[in-house]
């Protein structure tokens, strides 16, 4: 028997038909939509296998509103859905294999589908990201990290792309970037820089884009809801890249690679990918990519929708499933759920 998913869409400005769209090549499975009315009040979905997230939160790039509607939308799940796993996308997300290989891949014994990097177990991620995590934004003890960071790396412009993030690399070389390697590493000790990691939570660091099995987000829930994690959490900035692989690790399921491949960042946001990059989305082993234009007549979208899943690039007002009708109408039944604004 095939798993039911769940997919969360963290949604706030994109276009109703990008959303449409990418909920098509997904059915007949369930596409939750978190979307913040506040930002885009118009917004409406046809596509039947779409369903709304009840009370969303406030969202925003960078703001811990968007930690919040994550959490919600899994608790809502947990609540309102049957389902065997869950992925979270964001809009500009795309499914660049058949699902039925994605059902496939999911149906193992693996529980969860992350990738993430030890924060304080590897230098290039203290230094690029240390100040992000070890104290609140805007602090003094966050412009203090930050610097360090800027004195270890100099003038290095080497960087890593791994985890579904990148990372500044090539520092360290100089007697002034070690001693900002050494007085940072005094200061992630709890003791010393006031957080809340140790050796029973562990940070990491890593993209936010994951999948995992009904009992892992479970587990991830009522680990959120523990005294001062969601309090400590809310004061950093970009929350997200800290808290979803660092509860991962500690909740420590069955571990598999990120179903996600992330295009080369530019500095904090991706960049898109583009109709010369279909021969390489074609061979990499992901599941989904991110990110693609908002523009569901984009050729990049319908390409990868068209020759890469098998489905076809639905762009108008009313999204029809018409793979899933014909292929296993019963099972597109047993699914779907009416579009609630």
């Amino acid at each position: 028997m095939s798993p039911t998913i769940v997919f969360v869409v963290m949604s706030a400005v994109s276009k109703p038909e990008t959303i449409d769209q990418l909920a098509n090549a997904l059915a007949p499975h369930t596409v939750l939509v978190h979307h913040d009315f506040s930002q885009t009040p118009d917004f409406v979905l046809r596509a039947p296998n779409v369903r709304f997230v009840s009370n969303p939160k406030r969202t925003g790039w960078a703001v811990f509103g968007f930690v919040d509607g994550i959490f919600h939308s899994m608790n809502y799940a947990l609540a309102n859905l049957d389902f065997d796993y869950l992925q979270l996308l964001s809009p500009t997300c795309l499914p660049i294999k058949p699902i039925e290989t994605f059902e496939a891949h999911i149906s193992g014994t693996t529980e969860a589908h992350f990738d993430c990097i030890d924060l304080f177990g590897d230098h290039d991620a203290l230094m690029s990201v240390g100040f992000r995590a070890l104290a609140p934004y805007k602090s003094f003890r966050h412009r203090l990290v930050r610097r360090l960071g800027a004195a270890y790396f100099g003038a290095s412009s080497q960087r890593r792309d791994e985890a579904g993030i990148w990372l500044h690399s090539g520092g360290g070389k100089s007697m002034l970037g070690c001693l900002a390697l050494g007085v940072t590493k005094m200061l992630a000790r709890p003791s010393v820089g006031r957080h809340i990691f140790d050796e029973k939570l562990r940070p990491y660091y890593g993209s936010v884009w994951f999948g995992a099995s009904r009992h892992v987000i479970a587990g991830m829930v009522e680990k959120f809801l523990s005294p001062g994690l969601r309090d400590y959490f809310s004061k950093l900035s970009i929350a997200d890249e800290f808290l979803i692989p660092t509860l991962l690790m500690h909740l420590a399921p069955a571990k598999g690679p990120m179903n996600h491949c992330i295009q080369k960042f530019d500095q904090a946001h991706p960049g898109k990918f583009e109709e010369q990059d279909i021969a390489y989305l074609q061979e990499i082993p992901a599941f989904f990519a991110r990110k693609f234009p908002d523009d569901p007549t984009s050729p990049i979208r319908i390409r990868v929708l068209e020759e890469l899943v098998g489905t076809k690039a639905v762009f108008g007002a009313h999204a029809a499933i018409a793979k899933a009708q014909t292929s296993n109408p019963g099972r597109l039944a047993a699914n779907l759920f009416p579009a609630v604004q």
